[in-house]
Formats: structure tokens, C-alpha cells, sequence
């Protein structure tokens, strides 16, 4: 699923001394300034410690995320047979004692990542993209990914909104053309946002509420072109943090796929068996979940390190292109599109919140990996209760819904 150079800033806009309150200054924090500003002479002693080594951490961060195995983001409905219908993996099943490990050292690595992101934010290295012309920028890479995708999706024909969900019906192509025409102007954006809504109603009409609920990146794209169509203002601001918080929740609920129904990616794997790295499947996936889990709540969460997150990202997104080709690439483009939009614009509000420095910095990273854990636990378990509030225990489900196949409704 989905690089801008680094600008410094000008000469005259730079602090005679160097400090985290000046930094925060140009980031615009508004309120988290004060807090950075309280203790400078602090501020500039941490900033002297840690700037021999985080840009050493930055580089191994990246380097170490192109090393992830790429089948971790391969949307396996578009590829192997599934039956949402069929009851997933019992918790009990899912819940081994390898994966409580795994849990466990996970929870730990966000832990000591919350405490490394808050180094490289105060040491100033994470980089500050120039200000002009930024919310421009992000906005055309959305309405450029999104009339792309939409237009790959007229061209095919016979698909909804991804290539799993796939309908008998015409309007929807020309629908699609039409979301693909309203990119052209920032006015005509609520026009495409309005189209989104009504491609995903129908796929929750056709395929059920679980099944739809993979892709809440089309709520989030959506949302942000109808705040696009807004006048400047308060409004407009929400745009972010809600793709933020969209794309994220996409990529958390596809990771709990992996564990519930790991049997629909055992035959990718059986036909790569170097994809795996020679981790048993059932290993891998657990492994491939968290990495994905993991991911997606740094971007979310992350401040100085959410850049790199974010490339990381689309590193192993690209790996998976290489391997699963143009389906793969067509599928996930609005989620890189996004994501680069994401890269752009950098840290939220949500995010300069949740790394306020008033509070204590080992305090703050045990609450980030028992976050990290809550996080999935919330997932999981709406996961499994939309799963069988829909479909029960499998007996009375809907007609079983596999790849290349539409529901009879469809047809």
C-alpha cells in the first residue's frame, strides 16, 4: 500500500542558540513550545548527548525496516481463495505461548521506540520539511493517487472498490470514472468524496459489514477530499489526523487477519518459500501481523521518528510490488498515496500531544508499549465480534466469498 528532501531552515530564522523551544517554534506546537521551553539548559544537554547517535539510529532504523519481509503487507484476498464466513482461528488458538512472546517483545520495542523518537525530537534531526507551499503539495499527491486508482478501476471494469470485490453491475465503473474526473478541481472534491461513500455502501451491501471493514482507508480518503472542498479554516485541518487515523486502523485490522486466518496465506507461501525466510508459516504470520501492528501505531503515534516510519512503510510496500506485481501496485495505491501525503505533512496534533515533555520521558514510554498492547486487544476482539455478529458460528452465513467469484447478488 503507498520522498521529499529535507529543507533546513533559513539562515535568519535560526536561533542564536540551539534548543528544542526554538524548533518546536518553527514546527508550530502552539502549546507544546512552553513545555519544551521550561528547561533549556536541559534541553541543550540532551541535544549535545544524543546527537552523535541518532542519526547513526535513523540510518539503522531505515536500513533494518527494508529488511522486513514484504509479504507482510500482500492483501491476501487479492490473491489466494478466503471465506469470511468461516469461523476464524479460537482466541485460544491465536493467543500460543510463542505469541504471547512475541506479544511481549513487541510491546517492549514500541516501548523503547516511544523513547528513541522522543530523543530524535529533541535533538532536531528528525528534519523539518519548508513550510510553503507543504499543504499543496499533500493535498494534489491524495487527488492525483485517488484519480489514478479510480481510473485503473473504470479501465478494469467488473470490481468495486478493490480487486476482491467484484460486481456484475456497470454503474459502478462509470461512477468510478466520475470519482476519477472530481480530482481535477479542489471544489469538485466533495463530488469524489460522495462517490466513495456510496462504492463503499455497496460493498457493504454485497459483501457484509466484516468484510468491508478491511478498508476504512476509503472513509478516511473520503473524508478528506469532502474537507478538500471546504473554505480554509478549522475544517480543513481535520484533513490529516483523519487519513492518519484511517490508513493506521486499515493496516491494524489487516495485521489481526493474519492471525485469525493464517491458512488463506499458507499457499502464497507454499509457492514462495523464500518469502519466509525459513520461518515456519504459522511463525511467520504471527511475526508478519506484529510487524504490520507495530507500523501502523508508530505512524500513528510516533513525533520525531513518524517520517521514518512512514518510509519504512512504503519500503516494505514496494518489496511486496516487486513480487506480487500490478495488482498489488493498483491495489495499494491509495494507501501510498496517502502515506506520501502523510510523509509531507509530518506529525498531527494528536501526535505533538501525546509526546508533551512535562511528563516523564520512562513514565511516558511504559504507557506507550501498554498502549501499544491495549491497541491490540481492541482490535482483536473487534475483529472477532464483527466476524461473528455477522456470520455467527459459519451455519448460517452468506454464500462463501472467494477470490474472482461475486456474491449472487452481484451477478
Amino acid at each position: 500500500m503507498h520522498s521529499m528532501q529535507l529543507a533546513e531552515p533559513p539562515a535568519d530564522a535560526r536561533p542564536a542558540a540551539p534548543g528544542i523551544a526554538a524548533r518546536t517554534r518553527r514546527c508550530g506546537t502552539g502549546a507544546h513550545d512552553d513545555a519544551v521551553g521550561a528547561d533549556p539548559a536541559r534541553s541543550a544537554a540532551l541535544r549535545r548527548a544524543c546527537a552523535p547517535v541518532v542519526p547513526f539510529l535513523l540510518q539503522l532504523g531505515a536500513a533494518a525496516s527494508c529488511l522486513v519481509p514484504a509479504p507482510a503487507l500482500a492483501h491476501v484476498k487479492w490473491f489466494a481463495p478466503f471465506d469470511v464466513a468461516e469461523p476464524p482461528m479460537p482466541i485460544h488458538g491465536v493467543l500460543t505461548p510463542r505469541f504471547l512472546l512475541v506479544f511481549a517483545g513487541f510491546a517492549l520495542l514500541m516501548a523503547g521506540g516511544f523513547l528513541l523518537d522522543r530523543l530524535a525530537a529533541r535533538s532536531g534531526r528528525g528534519g523539518v520539511l519548508a513550510q510553503r507551499g507543504r499543504e499543496e503539495v499533500e493535498e494534489r499527491l491524495v487527488r492525483a493517487g485517488t484519480g489514478a486508482f479510480f481510473m485503473a478501476l473504470f479501465t478494469a471494469g467488473g470490481v468495486i472498490l478493490t480487486p476482491e470485490l467484484k460486481t456484475g453491475a456497470e454503474w459502478p465503473a462509470w461512477l468510478q470514472l466520475g470519482v476519477a474526473a472530481s480530482m481535477l478541481s479542489a471544489r469538485s472534491c466533495i463530488l469524489g468524496a460522495a462517490g466513495i461513500l456510496a462504492l463503499y455502501g455497496y460493498g457493504a451491501a454485497l459483501y457484509g459489514a466484516f468484510h468491508i471493514a478491511d478498508y476504512p482507508v476509503f472513509l478516511g480518503l473520503a473524508a478528506y477530499l469532502a474537507l478538500t472542498s471546504c473554505a480554509p479554516g478549522r475544517w480543513r485541518a481535520l484533513r490529516m489526523p483523519v487519513l492518519h487515523a484511517a490508513v493506521c486502523a486499515s493496516l491494524m485490522w489487516a495485521s489481526v487477519e493474519k492471525w485469525a486466518y493464517p491458512q488463506w496465506t499458507f499457499p502464497l507461501l507454499e509457492a514462495r518459500p523464500w518469502l519466509t525466510f525459513g520461518i515456519l508459516p504459522s511463525d511467520f504470520m504471527v511475526v508478519a501481523g506484529f510487524v504490520e501492528f507495530a507500523f501502523a501505531f508508530h505512524i500513528l503515534t510516533g513525533f520525531g521518528l513518524s517520517r521514518l516510519g512512514i518510509l519504512g512503510l512504503g519500503a516494505i510496500f514496494a518489496a511486496a510490488i516487486l513480487d506480487f506485481g500490478k495488482l498489488d501496485a493498483i491495489g495499494h495505491l491509495p494507501i501510498l498515496a496517502a502515506m506520501a501525503a502523510m510523509f509531507v505533512h509530518g506529525p498531527t496534533p494528536l501526535q505533538r500531544r501525546l509526546h508533551d515533555i512535562r511528563r516523564g520521558l520512562l513514565a511516558e514510554a511504559r504507557r506507550a508499549g501498554l498502549a501499544f498492547a491495549a491497541a491490540i486487544c481492541v482490535f482483536v476482539s473487534a475483529y472477532y465480534g464483527l466476524q461473528r455478529a455477522e456470520h455467527g458460528h459459519g451455519q448460517h452465513a452468506r454464500k462463501p466469498t472467494v477470490l474472482a467469484e461475486a456474491p449472487r447478488g452481484a451477478r
